[in-house]
């Protein structure tokens, strides 16, 4: 397993750069296509869809806890009976999403007075296929989580590379034929069917999963809807803080606003799906530690473990972005999107502390003590969506981010760290004090580079890459002689010695 959490993380970072590097490629050409109001509509009708997301109810994370406990009790029945009756339940899910689609449907002028005729023809169109999609990624979830239960990456992100690869290929033409958003969904859609063949013949094929569809226990169920409620409520949270801000703005302001706000948005979430990759690997050991281990001194370790490499990652990309953002949305998207730089910082740092703490809320679910932070989190987050409303009113874009970025602090900066630590029993302060190690140096680095960017006329691709690997090549310096210790040096020296010589063999 340890060559599938490796190779696994691999592929997920591979998976990532081509991701990332496939949107920036890809996104211009579809605004240039598609016009900052389409684009913007588009964005729009995708943020109301994903509320729909939230039928999920939690149960993809309590999945991995049922079957952990089956697996712990080595029997391969009610391993079966976990996935038939999980199986039901996302079936059932993706009827309720059609139904919560139809509604949408029915009451699609919920978008605002600041739209077209035209416009809602499209977004009645685009919201039927991706209302379809869901439906269809429901079903998935089962195999997707048994996968992850049995720590089967690699075959996950390989999947996963493919469908990012197959997106430009297939949405690009439509594009330039004049199929607009509508043709961006429909791939979308023949996508995820896609996925879902491939990750249910993996699992029948490769791994003889089990299915007794027939089987049905109320008091699961019931412990189940205790368990998941709060992580549902969790899941409403972060709609809540990603989706909303589309919403109101383009409620309020219009289409085009949205545009400008996705784009910064978008780069921030490039910015955190990073910091999923490692922790995801370690979501199965996680629930072993919590249900295995009397004390939660390995957790503790991991945790910290985790929570450094995130940092790393994190703060090379929010620095390196501060410095030479700007230049790159101008760059990148043209004008009229000035303010999405404003937009990416303000998600950026409203989004550090939740990345370097991740595996934090596995940790939570785990130890089934996710319950009062989903309700904290649920009222922080009502109060975010009062914040922006009256922020929007002030600055647009930017107030809306600033609301999100208020809401986080309060919740994951201040309130989180202080369950952690009083009720979860985390050293709270030695996982701060190990971020902060690497926080101190990195911020003169960050001063010193601010000096010398403002010194610098960047106004080519050729300049921003340039400075890109330069300040990258710098920070991986620190890094190997200030920020890794010097055992971990030694471990990953010793690792590249023996890649070199099986290459060699």
């Amino acid at each position: 397993m340890k060559k599938q959490i490796s190779g696994g993380a691999v592929l997920s970072f591979a998976a990532q750069g081509i991701s990332v590097v496939i949107g920036l490629l890809y996104t211009p050409v579809m605004i240039k296509i598609l016009g900052q109001n389409e684009y913007g509509l588009y964005q729009m009708v995708q943020s109301v869809t994903n509320y729909l997301s939230l039928m999920n109810f939690g149960f993809s994370a309590a999945y991995i806890r049922y079957y952990s406990i089956a697996k712990n009790n080595n029997d391969e029945d009610e391993i079966a009976n976990i996935n038939g009756l999980f199986l039901k339940i996302f079936l059932m899910i993706s009827l309720l999403s059609l139904l919560g689609g139809g509604i949408l449907l029915a009451n699609i002028r919920i978008l605002g007075t600041h739209l077209t005729d035209a416009d809602y023809v499209i977004a009645r169109e685009l919201l039927i296929i991706m209302v379809i999609n869901l439906a269809v990624s429901f079903p998935s979830n089962l195999f997707i989580a048994y996968l992850s239960a049995n720590e089967r990456f690699i075959f996950q992100k390989l999947i996963g590379i493919f469908a990012n690869i197959l997106v430009p290929v297939f949405t690009i033409p439509l594009l330039l034929f004049g199929y607009g958003s509508v043709g961006v969904v429909s791939v979308a859609l023949i996508l995820t069917i896609m996925r879902l063949a491939c990750s249910i013949w993996y699992c029948v094929k490769k791994m003889s999963i089990r299915i007794n569809i027939r089987y049905t226990d109320r008091k699961i169920f019931k412990n189940l809807l205790e368990y998941t409620f709060f992580i549902f409520l969790s899941d409403v949270v972060d709609q809540l803080n990603t989706n909303v801000d589309k919403f109101l703005l383009g409620r309020l302001i219009g289409a085009a606003s949205v545009a400008v706000y996705s784009v910064g948005f978008n780069l921030r979430n490039y910015y955190l799906i990073a910091s999923w990759i490692i922790p995801e690997m370690y979501i199965p050991e996680t629930n072993r530690l919590a249900m295995e281990e009397k004390d939660d001194t390995k957790l503790m370790a991991l945790f910290i473990k985790i929570g450094k490499y995130n940092n790393y990652i994190c703060l090379l990309v929010l620095t390196g972005f501060i410095l030479v953002g700007r230049q790159f949305i101008q760059l990148w998207v043209g004008a009229g999107y000035e303010n999405s730089y404003y937009v990416c910082i303000i998600l950026m740092i409203a989004g550090y502390v939740p990345a370097v703490q991740t595996l934090g809320v596995n940790i939570q679910n785990a130890k089934n003590m996710h319950r009062t932070r989903s309700v904290v989190y649920f009222v922080i987050a009502c109060i975010n969506v009062g914040l922006s409303v009256f922020l929007i009113k002030l600055w647009g874009e930017i107030g809306t981010a600033m609301g999100t970025l208020l809401a986080v602090l309060i919740g994951n900066g201040i309130f989180m760290n202080y369950y952690y630590y009083k009720y979860i029993k985390l050293d709270i302060f030695s996982f701060w004090k190990e971020m902060l190690k690497w926080i101190v140096p990195v911020g003169v680095l960050f001063v010193t580079a601010w000096f010398i960017v403002r010194a610098l006329y960047i106004d080519s691709w050729l300049k921003i890459f340039a400075f890109a690997l330069a300040y990258s090549f710098v920070y991986l310096i620190l890094l190997w002689y200030i920020g890794i210790r010097d055992e971990d040096r030694t471990k990953i020296k010793r690792d590249i010695e023996k890649a070199i010589k099986k290459t060699e063999v």
